[in-house]
């Protein structure tokens, strides 16, 4: 498995959060897991820790259909705030949607292999992980 230091997961579905945290524990990941009900919340914390030059999640998992800024509106945000020189973590949408626009989108964000459907198994996870 990747060295991955912290995982952030951005959802506000408690099911699909719980089910997510035990798939990660299950391939052997037990670090730094931060949630967020919503993209807003999220981006808020991730703008101030870019300022404070803190480290963010080696990884974050998205939920596309949220309340208050959802996963679009997240990713719109925070790639425009992300310092250019620095790679971002690696992202990956999770979504129970099968609309073909979503992973139209996602291509804009260079995230159409990073689409995953919900629910994410730890099957699924030990091979994006590995």
């Amino acid at each position: 498995m990747k060295t991955i230091e912290k995982i952030c997961i951005i959802d506000d579905d408690a099911i699909a959060v719980f089910g997510l945290k035990r798939s990660l524990e299950s391939i052997g990941f037990s670090n730094d897991i931060s949630v967020f009900e919503n993209g807003l919340d999220a981006f808020e914390k991730f703008e101030q820790q870019i300022k404070d030059e803190s480290s963010l999640p080696s990884v974050i998992f998205i939920d596309l259909n949220m309340p208050v800024m959802d996963g679009w509106g997240f990713l719109a945000e925070f790639t425009k705030i992300y310092p250019e020189e620095k790679q971002l973590p690696e992202i990956f949408i999770m979504t129970s949607s099968i609309d073909l626009k979503d992973n139209e989108k996602a291509k804009r964000y260079g995230l159409e292999g990073s689409y995953l459907v919900k629910p994410v198994t730890s099957d699924v996870l030990e091979r994006i992980m590995a």
